[in-house]
């Protein structure tokens, strides 16, 4: 059951072709452009969903990446409010990712950064992305209103190699499960994968074993396909 999307970025060179996000966004990172590159993304994307309302009749929520950068911004709120309303959208359309990196240093700012943009009643849907990369943030958990806890690819994927890894993961589930957060599992290739998290209880999965990242224009058959359940 397709629940939702995330958008992720590429870099189509005209010589070079496709260029991986791992290549250029270090770049932007460190000459401060890291801001300009997220806000044509959530504009893009907003852009995107309003098409899908007004042509397919349907759309699902698209998680975006909002960058440690991003967080520091004092009217962030207020620039992600502007662009969902600019395009006629709501909260509910928009999901922020924050990865779990960008809660590490001044992480009091961040975590009233998360709260302001949750909010109550109407407030942003928040996701901790990339999670297990730096344990220190476990703890946070508790201090975090979050909408959802991603488990990041790399950590599903060594998981399956080593069984203390395999425990790890139940032992975020059952955490999270406890406080009453979502797991969603990135990385899943394979059946036994699928089935494995599935058993332990995480809630959703993304990855290749449902579908390679493909263009907005590919991705609108699975919207079809899921309006017509």
């Amino acid at each position: 059951l397709l629940t939702s999307a995330e958008a992720l970025v590429r870099w189509v060179h005209p010589e070079e072709g496709v260029i991986s996000p791992a290549r250029f966004i270090p770049m932007l990172e460190e000459n401060g452009l890291i801001m300009e590159l997220d806000k044509y993304v959530w504009r893009r994307t907003a852009a995107r969903i309003r098409e899908w309302k007004d042509r397919l009749g349907y759309s699902v929520p698209v998680s975006v990446n909002v960058s440690r950068v991003d967080m520091m911004v004092p009217n962030i709120k207020g620039i992600l409010q502007g662009i969902i309303e600019e395009y006629g959208l709501s909260t509910n359309d928009i999901i922020l990712e924050i990865t779990e990196s960008s809660y590490m240093g001044d992480s009091d700012h961040i975590i009233s950064a998360v709260k302001d943009l949750r909010g109550m009643g109407m407030g942003f849907r928040i996701e901790m992305g990339d999670f297990g990369t730096g344990y220190s943030s476990l703890g946070m958990l508790t201090k975090l209103p979050l909408d959802a806890l991603k488990l990041d690819m790399s950590f599903v994927r060594s998981a399956f190699g080593e069984t203390k890894d395999l425990r790890i993961i139940e032992l975020i589930i059952d955490i999270a499960d406890y406080l009453d957060v979502p797991v969603v599992a990135e990385g899943v290739e394979t059946e036994e994968q699928y089935l494995t998290l599935k058993e332990m209880g995480c809630d959703l999965v993304q990855g290749y074993y449902f579908s390679k990242p493909v263009p907005a224009e590919e991705f609108e058959q699975f919207i079809i396909e899921r309006k017509q359940q």
